[in-house]
């Protein structure tokens, strides 16, 4: 069985009032998200699957904006049995995995709108043979704006996205 690298890529506006996070699973051999079968609903990964963490920033050109994430935090919570599977897809002890160390961000500009690109540098690995999680992820990200006044500022904020996940044969039903 071939191991599939997928990317989870996340998008936020600067100036956006919600701390929802925009999110999509994508690998050149389709997405994880199953919509059929016992699984539906699922980002379903397997055992070697490599996950990527990518992130795009927006925001007006105007703002002369500069990102920096600080962490990225996925959360897992088994829905099965407890203590009979992994607490996480990406590590069987510990129910949180993290993604600290990203690349600088490349910024375009496209008439009046920016856009900043970075990614996580190292990948999450699928370690769990079989199971279910509710899984959320939380990013914190210094946002660096210029006010129509020349001042520079720093914005502390985090957003979050909770997508279902599965791996292996999804474990067993739920009672």
């Amino acid at each position: 069985m071939t191991n599939t690298t997928y990317t989870l890529n996340l998008a936020f506006d600067i100036d956006q009032v919600t701390r929802s996070l925009q999110y999509e699973f994508s690998s050149p051999e389709g997405s994880p998200l199953h919509s059929e079968g016992r699984l539906a609903g699922t980002c379903h990964f397997d055992v070697g699957d490599r996950l990527k963490i990518a992130l795009t920033a927006k925001g007006n050109k105007k703002d002369k904006m500069e990102i920096t994430v600080t962490d990225m935090t996925l959360v897992s919570i088994c829905t099965l049995r407890p203590g009979k599977y992994d607490l996480s897809p990406f590590d069987p002890y510990n129910a949180s995995v993290r993604a600290t160390d990203w690349d600088a961000p490349v910024y375009t500009t496209k008439k009046k709108r920016t856009k900043a690109v970075t990614r996580a540098l190292q990948p999450l690995y699928v370690t769990a043979p079989n199971g279910q999680w509710e899984m959320s992820g939380y990013l914190s990200v210094m946002i660096r704006k210029t006010d129509d006044k020349g001042q520079i500022h720093t914005i502390p904020r985090l957003f979050y996205f909770d997508p279902e996940s599965s791996a292996g044969n999804g474990g067993d039903v739920p009672d």
